[in-house]
């Protein structure tokens, strides 16, 4: 069980586990989720699937918060008021989670709102527990990275994903003459949940012996980390979490 404070938090303040309880400060994170139109996931139930999700309207001064319709779901599967959501967020790299009930549904065109009252606290989701997620040994994923000093590409196994970086294992041949702090190219990770694979740029940040022979473990912080990519990699997270908490592991 997380160690977890109750605290009024600073915007810059990161801590490892903290419940927000503050009416003033909820209502300032909600407002920044809004204004920088951040994607929100959404859970009907602690086992179920992720749903795509948007805080698209907020009433401060009734304390009334807006999401639209989940994506994807079937038309029959309503959700009725009184409904309990799980609202999960990246907001500047914080995981965010917090519970609303569905108080109403509003039909808009050819969409449906689910109003709900601010959440009465803000959970920011433990570090260790969230922001680093190894794969199952079952799960066998890979991606290709490409050397800053020759472009050649080589196959490398993904061991574990951050909502900042992910580390691979791949032949110690691929880091030869190569420093900390290189920029290699990533294509082809795919992800559960994503439509399509993820590429991008990451910084080489260690190095490290891996337990087989002629592998090794290399870490890499993601360039420029765009928020589709990091609501990617904390949807996979959270996917991987809910895993090991499944299978015990």
């Amino acid at each position: 069980m997380p160690d977890q404070r109750r605290a009024d938090l600073p915007q810059d303040a990161a801590p490892e586990s903290a419940i927000l309880t503050s009416a003033k400060r909820i209502g300032e994170v909600l407002e920044e989720i809004n204004r920088h139109l951040v994607l929100v996931n959404v859970r009907l139930d602690p086992d179920g699937p992720l749903y795509d999700s948007a805080l698209i309207r907020l009433d401060q001064a009734e304390r009334l918060l807006y999401l639209d319709e989940f994506k994807p779901m079937e038309p029959d599967e309503g959700i009725d008021p009184g409904q309990a959501l799980d609202v999960f967020a990246s907001l500047r790299g914080i995981a965010i989670r917090f519970t609303m009930q569905v108080q109403e549904v509003l039909q808009s065109h050819s969409s449906r709102l689910y109003v709900g009252r601010f959440p009465e606290q803000m959970v920011y989701l433990q570090r260790r527990d969230i922001f680093r997620v190894h794969l199952p040994l079952y799960d066998k994923r890979h991606l290709r990275l490409r050397s800053p000093l020759t472009s050649d590409e080589v196959d490398a196994r993904l061991i574990d994903i951050s909502v900042k970086g992910f580390c691979v294992e791949a032949p110690e041949t691929a880091f030869d003459g190569v420093r900390i702090g290189m920029r290699f190219g990533y294509l082809d990770m795919d992800l559960p949940g994503l439509r399509t694979s993820l590429a991008g740029t990451g910084t080489l940040v260690n190095l490290r012996p891996s337990p087989r022979s002629g592998v090794v473990s290399a870490g890499f912080a993601i360039e420029d980390l765009d928020p589709q990519t990091e609501r990617s990699l904390m949807r996979a997270a959270l996917y991987y979490q809910r895993e090991a908490k499944r299978t015990g592991g």
